[in-house]
């Protein structure tokens, strides 16, 4: 159980990068390479979420400079080479997390526990929320 509540927590935070569309009375949501649509009578939530990950480029980055610097250095004092690799890597360690990668993901779940989710830029989740349902209220009151 552990296991499946860890794999759904890592896929709500995937970044996917979507379009939503409205055609009749199905919401379309189109990927780079493919694309989902749910009917809005099978559609039972939507909702989004705030993503902020650490820019792991930037550990990347100070790892291998620190390697580099190491290299650099007298390799017979272990102190020194291990300060050098230390000061670029905390640096990479410290711009990693004060320059996340900011994005919010968009999750439309369907009566059958079906999630569809898709990624836009930081800040517009919530107006896309929004957006897509208002075209589900209209859509129910044009059925009355």
């Amino acid at each position: 159980m552990a296991n499946t509540q860890m794999a759904s927590a890592v896929e709500a935070r995937a970044k996917r990068y979507g379009q939503w569309s409205v055609k009749e009375e199905k919401l379309r949501i189109t990927y780079k390479d493919s694309e989902e649509s749910v009917l809005f009578e099978d559609t039972s939530s939507i909702s989004y979420l705030k993503i902020e990950n650490p820019n792991l480029w930037m550990i990347l980055l100070g790892t291998i400079v620190g390697f580099g610097v190491m290299a650099t250095t007298d390799m017979s004092d272990f102190t020194t080479s291990m300060v050098a690799f230390l000061i670029p890597w905390a640096i990479g360690m410290v711009m990693a997390f004060t320059n996340k990668i900011k994005y919010d993901n968009v999750a439309i779940e369907t009566r059958g526990g079906k999630i569809i989710r898709f990624s836009v830029d930081a800040g517009k989740g919530k107006d896309i929320m929004e957006k897509i349902e208002e075209e589900k209220r209209n859509w129910e009151a044009s059925k009355k």
